[in-house]
């Protein structure tokens, strides 16, 4: 059994309370060194009663270069009741004795490990600190001298430095091995006395000068960084506040702008030099003993319920529709936008190759559209729903504020980072607002953070890599702030396309002046207007805590079953069910766990749909009445990024499905359909998707698709009237003709085909809405193609042979 030798009123065992407040009036220095060896004789014999566990412990710790020790608060509490309070509230006087204990049972267990140990052991609490646990904001002066658990964002971090702490000093002129030492340890090492007021010596007792020695003097690491509140913690309408924070050997450089961590240290104020009058602030910092990165937000958990709830949403038809009008229900309309941006929140799947390429698995958003059409209400749900949201607007950031950016210090005249707010959104989102307002340079800095998820810096002797690891939304006004109908899509937004092609999803939102459309918005605005929301529930931003510990103090209401359907305001249900967003918020943080990958079927539409979107945009064979290059319809442009857009839509619909391993065809053609609209493009329906097959060499279709015959007749016959008799195909449709060859062959993978399976493969490959191609055209083309020297015909002209 354990018998301590320390009792709770602080004297030493044998010593009364009242003997020793008189001892130590009597003669200070003796007392406190008395108090201070019982301190260390009682960890001492804490350890010993646990010695195969501390030695483990220690061992495995070493061993893997770490010199910071566990020691958990609730085994202190149950070794001497009150000790865990005491410890908190005064830790200079205990960590520092409980250290000397630590290296002394090192030291008699192990002394091997102590003669190799580079700097000394430290110890490192851990447990539930209580109401010390708080964010900057709570770091009031009631902690001062306190043990503390801050949680925040680093935002600024200086520059590592060698500080010394024992200067060693040798006579100048005589080389007799004599050495005198010099304490240099300030507040920041835990100490309550420091011999470094006289600074250097000059002379010995005996008057002899000295000279220090660099290199025998010892020296630590030293690092200053700055942590803030994070945007999900800080009261809305109210500055984030902030603290400073003091780090020293293994623990710099582990924290670095953007990072989420949790510091451990003790509030300590750190007074000016001594001069005739103070102001009486003295600034206080964090000496941090222990940095952890935050993994996980506070979040409330999943219940069984929950999780049925979930399940069965997933497995209805329209999960799809469902989820998306619920998403931002205030709003009136834009499916299309709250569909993509639903798909936002999920997300891709994030690759990160062998040969170190970085797949970015997140989704970048741009919505353009006309004045009071919501776009700044979609960003702000955004905002409310995601669990890490950064929000900035177009005029008020610059390229360095979004990135990040590298200041010069004041005082110290050296250089520190500051983080950016697309680094500090790292694994979250960032809304940028009224994106046309920035400046061309500011939207070039971003260039690298859109699609590396990465900010490199190269300036003032450092290059430094930040992770920006963030989806972005933007919302923007056309060049000439209305849609202009005579213009084309790409003359009405006025961006680059080397910014335009980092978008996934590209909306414009219309302002569009229809009867039907006006007293819809006019009926929603009404009824929102006319329903009055007393439950006293905050949602959003909102129901965030400056207190981390009183976040976490309400898990009771966390654990409650999220309510699923929202009611019907009004009388009017003609918009269909809609979940709540506690619920929207459970389901997409339950999906994006999903990592389901394409399986054979999708990677093959992937393909078609690339490339037939490649020729309907690049080469514009979709326009019919083109005759001329110069006339075909300007459209957003298809690069490679659009294939891994489309790649990362159709995973996050598959997540949204739940789906746990493959993404499947359906998921392909919802993403492509959605890519598809909003570019503002012709969408083919569902049931229309799959071509008819020919079933006679004639190509007439059977059954009920004589209508659709029909149609295609005229077409036909419209087309042949068009053409020129010379060359008997025209230009574009022969464009098109020799890309749908080149296809037809890549996917048969035969050197020869027939020519009525030929024509019959290329009109199946059509785009919806384009004529088929008549034997006449057919012969014109491969006649044209044959002369170029792409293909070869045999000599009975039933085979055509490709050639390249």
């Amino acid at each position: 059994r354990f018998h301590p030798v320390w009792v709770s009123n602080g004297a030493p065992n044998g010593t009364s309370g009242v003997q020793f407040r008189k001892m130590a009036a009597e003669n200070p220095g003796t007392a406190a060194k008395e108090a201070h060896d019982q301190k260390v004789a009682w960890f001492k014999e804490y350890l010993y009663n646990n010695r195969e566990e501390w030695e483990r412990k220690i061992e495995l710790r070493l061993a893997n270069g770490d010199l910071r020790i566990p020691l958990e608060l609730k085994s202190l509490q149950s070794a001497q009741p009150g000790l865990e309070k005491k410890v908190l509230q005064e830790p200079v006087k205990y960590l520092p004795a409980y250290e000397e204990g630590l290296l002394g049972f090192l030291a008699d267990t192990a002394p091997k490990a102590v003669k190799s140990l580079k700097q000394a052991l430290r110890l490192d609490l851990q447990g539930a600190f209580g109401r010390n646990h708080v964010t900057p904001r709570g770091m009031t002066a009631e902690y001062t001298g306190q043990l503390m658990c801050v949680e925040g964002l680093v935002t600024r971090c200086l520059v590592t430095k060698p500080k010394l702490l024992y200067s060693m000093h040798v006579r100048k002129d005589v080389d007799d091995n004599y050495v005198e030492q010099r304490d240099h340890r300030d507040t920041t090492s835990l100490v309550v006395t420091s011999r470094s007021a006289a600074g250097f010596p000059k002379q010995d007792s005996e008057k002899n000068d000295l000279q220090m020695d660099v290199a025998f003097s010892v020296y630590k690491d030293s690092q200053h960084f700055t942590i803030q509140e994070t945007p999900d913690t800080a009261p809305p309408g109210q500055i984030p506040r902030s603290i400073k924070v003091i780090c020293d050997g293994d623990l710099c450089d582990k924290a670095k702008p953007g990072d989420r961590v949790q510091v451990i240290g003790i509030y300590r104020s750190f007074p000016p030099p001594l001069q005739d009058f103070t102001d009486g602030v003295f600034p206080a910092k964090l000496v941090a003993t222990d940095i952890k990165p935050v993994k996980e937000l506070t979040e409330p958990n999943f219940t069984p319920e929950d999780i049925n709830n979930i399940q069965k949403i997933a497995e209805r038809e329209d999960t799809f529709q469902l989820l998306a009008r619920s998403f931002a229900p205030s709003i009136c309309g834009h499916e299309r936008v709250k569909a993509g941006l639903l798909l936002q929140m999920l997300g891709g799947v994030e690759k990160n190759l062998s040969n170190g390429t970085h797949l970015r698995g997140d989704i970048n958003v741009l919505l353009v559209g006309d004045p009071s059409c919501g776009k700044s209400q979609m960003l702000r749900f955004v905002m409310n729903t995601a669990p890490l949201a950064i929000s900035t607007t177009g005029r008020g950031s610059s390229g360095v504020g979004l990135t990040a950016a590298m200041i010069r210090d004041a005082g110290s005249r050296e250089f520190h980072l500051e983080a950016g707010a697309m680094v500090l959104a790292d694994r979250g989102v960032i809304c940028i607002d009224e994106f046309d307002k920035m400046n061309q340079v500011d939207r070039v800095a971003i260039h690298e953070a859109m699609e590396q998820q990465c900010v490199t810096i190269a300036k003032a002797g450092m290059h430094v890599t930040l992770n920006a690891r963030c989806s972005v939304l933007a919302a923007a006004n056309p060049i000439f702030g209305n849609f202009d109908s005579t213009l084309d899509l790409v003359k009405n937004i006025g961006l680059p396309d080397s910014l335009l092609s980092r978008f996934d999803l590209i909306f414009v939102v219309r302002d569009q002046t229809t009867e039907e459309i006006d007293r819809k918005i006019a009926d929603q605005v009404l009824r929102q207007c006319a329903t009055r929301f007393d439950d006293g529930k905050k949602r959003g931003v909102e129901q965030i805590h400056s207190s981390i510990l009183e976040r976490r103090s309400q898990q009771g209401f966390s654990d409650e079953p999220a309510q699923l359907f929202e009611a019907q305001m009004g009388e009017d249900s003609s918009q269909g069910q809609v979940v709540t967003v506690d619920f929207l918020q459970k389901y997409i943080r339950f999906a994006r766990r999903r990592q389901p990958v394409l399986n054979e079927e999708a990677r093959q539409a992937v393909t078609e749909k690339y490339v037939e979107m490649r020729m309907r945009f690049q080469s514009g064979y979709a326009d019919l009445s083109a005759t001329d290059g110069a006339e075909r319809k300007p459209r957003l442009a298809v690069t490679t990024r659009t294939l891994e857009a489309l790649i990362r839509l159709a995973t996050a619909h598959a997540k949204l499905k739940l789906r746990k391993d493959f993404v499947l065809v359906e998921d392909v053609e919802q993403a492509y359909r959605l890519m598809l609209s909003a570019r503002e493009e012709d969408v083919p329906e569902p049931a229309a998707a799959p071509a008819a097959p020919v079933d006679d060499d004639t190509g007439s279709n059977g059954g009920d698709g004589r209508q659709a015959g029909r149609g295609k007749k005229r077409q036909r016959e419209e087309a042949e009237a068009s053409q020129p008799e010379s060359e008997g195909i025209m230009k574009g449709r022969y464009e098109s003709l020799k890309t749908l060859v080149g296809r037809c062959f890549a996917k048969q993978r035969l050197p020869s085909i027939g020519r009525m399976d030929l024509l019959q493969m290329v009109n199946g490959d059509l785009a919806p809405g384009e004529p088929v191609f008549t034997e006449a055209e057919l012969d014109a083309g491969l006649a044209k193609m044959e002369t170029a020297n792409k293909i070869m015909i045999d000599e009975a002209g039933d085979e055509v042979i490709f050639v390249g």
